[in-house]
């Protein structure tokens, strides 16, 4: 029982020791308020000078084929901003390279042979510009130079046209008119790169305080007098996370702020202020709260790691050794907000750090729903209680508290392989790694055939991910996968629910597609299974690939890792919803999403009392198989009369026969409770 004055001493004591240290008072307070618009005033003042020096200085300029357009060299020269070298007749192209190169010239104009010809004629004649793209002066000077041909091509443009009415030489002009409100227009171009430092800051406000509390209270030698005092370790645990996670809050949003105020001040005033400014700062104060929302999941569970970490490590070197990695992630994590075109989705919404830096991009674009907040909060306080419960374990062991921290033990870890169980983190682990495999890898294999594609998304995303991290956890395969003979009347009973279950989950989808948050996404799927179907072929080829491998590689990580994970920790009922919920979620179509889940509880159910994989492999290749013949007009029309959906009497003997075929499955005998009699002495990986 955690005493809570115990935790308020403890965390008391970590603050006092923090605030007292003036290190830590000027990285809170002052760095974050100083720093920024510090940073920006410098920034602006250096890169408006440069870009002065750069847009006023004189460039270089190399002519070659002059001869060939006399009037266009004659327009040049009567701009003095230009050093103009003529190159001597017969030179090709190529000579003016290595000046270009080395910088003696910063932009290069190459005329044709023929140029004046096709300008008498009237007709559009061609002129080339070589610059060195490496060099900033090389850069800006072909932005004049093309400004000057534009220039000259205006003029002209104006000699032809005399005698012709305004608007001839635009026939159809498009009138480009923006909509969007300055606050969407500005969450949407500066939300990414608020996104990315809200990820780096909170990681880096957790990060110093965390190692301080723990790796620096064994240098200084004072974590053995808070071991020997009456409070509990999970006590201290607490306390010292309260004080982590406050420091940290606290830094990121002091850091939060200041940006906030120095970024709008820039764009009101400096950019606003300049000629042709595209953009504003003007995001609703409703908005900006909203983003606490990310901020506090994510806060919670750096402070978590960062602890835990810090505590493993026998030093504060060897702290900052052990957290560097947390802040590669943090920091590719972060630069994903950056990229374009990734629609943030439920499936988004499971991946950690990721799904709060997506999700502040869409709270201050003004497009995000109710639906994603609440999911990427749930999911990130999940993780956020799964790292502060590995903490609490580290907090435990006494030899690596007192003595250092742990070395990993090669050869025990080769005499033990394979007798470990999953537990909570394996099993997030797992869904983790294929979520962020479905959104990074996945798009890259769109280019292949059907056949490749739906090889490599079972194989490469879904089961080869769950077999590796089994291997490097040590985990029993057996008891795991649950990989045993299946009892007879189980997989007689199987093909039975399978179908029930879809009549039934069926007619519930045709009910709730009718509803607008389900329906063009629905609609959206079906018409991208259809094509599927037809670029795989024959009906055969179809149940093989979308029936039968689907349904091994899916069972293998689902009601294998993910399920027994979950199981173990969250007990049986929750670890089965849990699962399915997850099972769903991986089909990311809401509609999809709600009806699948509903199926993978089923499944888990099956799998968690028949002891075999088999199983829930059966069942599910059943149910894909029966889903797809009938898509295909495979069964009699009466069975499917209203648009492929179930007939009312299919629907009334599939409600009975379904709680009759439940019933006598659970009544035949199971192998989980024998699992778990005959594997008590494995090991649990959470």
């Amino acid at each position: 029982m955690i005493r809570l004055p115990n935790v308020l001493t403890i965390f008391r004591k970590e603050m006092i020791d923090l605030l007292r240290d003036r290190r830590t008072i000027f990285g809170m307070v002052v760095v974050p308020i100083l720093i920024y618009p510090l940073l920006l005033i410098m920034f602006s003042q250096v890169l408006a000078s440069q870009t002065e020096r750069l847009m006023t200085r004189k460039y270089s300029l190399v002519v070659v084929g002059a001869l060939n357009a006399p009037g266009l060299v004659e327009h040049l020269k009567t701009d003095d901003s230009w050093e103009i070298t003529e190159a001597a007749p017969g030179s090709d192209a190529a000579s003016s390279d290595t000046p270009l190169l080395e910088g003696a010239a910063h932009v290069v104009l190459v005329v044709p042979a023929g140029f004046l010809e096709t300008m008498q004629a009237e007709k559009s004649a061609t002129v080339e510009l070589r610059f060195n793209k490496a060099k900033d002066e090389s850069n800006f000077a072909l932005h004049r130079a093309r400004e000057a041909v534009e220039d000259y091509s205006a003029q002209v443009l104006r000699i032809r046209l005399q005698g012709k009415p305004d608007g001839f030489e635009r026939p159809v002009v498009a009138d480009e008119n923006d909509i969007a409100p300055p606050e969407r227009t500005s969450g949407f171009h500066l939300g990414r790169l608020l996104a990315m430092l809200l990820v780096l800051m909170s990681a880096v406000s957790a990060f110093y305080p965390a190692i301080d509390m723990a790796s620096g209270e064994k240098e200084r030698g004072t974590m053995e007098t808070l071991l020997v005092s009456p409070a509990l370790r999970s006590e201290i645990v607490f306390g010292k996370y309260l004080a982590v996670a406050t420091i940290a809050a606290f830094t990121a949003v002091l850091h939060l702020t200041s940006m906030g105020v120095t970024f709008s001040y820039f764009f009101k005033n400096t950019l606003g202020a300049a000629k042709g400014a595209g953009l504003t700062f003007s995001i609703r104060p409703s908005s900006a709260l909203l983003v606490l929302l990310p901020l506090i999941p994510l806060n919670l569970l750096f402070s978590a790691l960062c602890l835990g970490l810090s505590a493993f490590a026998r030093s504060y070197k060897e702290a900052m050794v052990y957290l560097t990695p947390v802040m590669i992630v943090a920091n590719v994590a972060s630069f994903s907000a950056l990229v374009p075109g990734i629609e943030f989705n439920y499936a988004l919404a499971l991946i950690p750090i990721q799904n709060c830096a997506m999700l502040t991009v869409a709270l201050l674009s003004g497009d995000w729903k109710w639906g994603h907040v609440l999911a990427t909060f749930a999911s990130s306080s999940v993780y956020a209680l799964v790292a502060l419960r590995w903490t609490w374990s580290i907090f435990q062991r006494e030899d690596v508290l007192l003595r250092g921290g742990a070395d990993f033990d090669w050869k025990r870890w080769l005499k033990t392989w394979g007798s470990a169980r999953p537990g909570l983190g394996t099993a997030l682990v797992a869904v983790i790694a294929m979520m962020a495999l479905t959104l990074t890898v996945g798009p890259t294999l769109q280019g292949m055939k059907a056949h490749r594609l739906m090889l490599a998304h079972q194989l490469l995303i879904i089961a080869l991910p769950a077999g590796i991290i089994a291997m490097l956890a040590s985990l029993n395969f057996r008891s795991t996968f649950r990989i045993r003979a299946a009892n007879p009347v189980h997989l007689a009973l199987a093909p039975v629910i399978a179908v029930c279950a879809l009549v039934l989950l069926t007619t519930l989808a045709a009910w709730l597609v009718d509803f607008a948050f389900f329906k063009k996404s629905a609609l959206e799927h079906g018409e991208k299974l259809i094509e599927t179907q037809k670029a795989l072929g024959g009906l055969p080829t179809i149940l093989v690939f979308m029936a039968l491998l689907p349904a091994v590689c899916e069972e293998f990580l689902f009601r294998g890792i993910v399920l027994s994970g979950l199981r173990r920790d969250l007990g049986r009922w929750a670890g089965i919803a849990a699962c399915g919920a997850f099972f769903g979620v991986a089909h990311q179509v809401p509609l999809v999403v709600l009806i699948v889940s509903l199926f993978g509880m089923i499944l888990g159910w099956m799998a968690l009392h028949s002891g075999s994989l088999l199983v829930s492999v059966v069942t599910h290749a059943i149910w894909n198989a029966s889903l797809l013949i009938a898509q295909a007009g495979k069964v009699p029309r009466w069975l499917l009369p209203d648009k492929g959906f179930p007939a009312w009497p299919v629907v009334t003997v599939a409600a009975l026969v379904l709680p009759a075929a439940i019933w006598a499955f659970h009544r035949a005998r199971g192998s989980d409770e024998e699992e778990l009699a005959g594997d008590g002495g494995a090991t649990s990986i959470s």
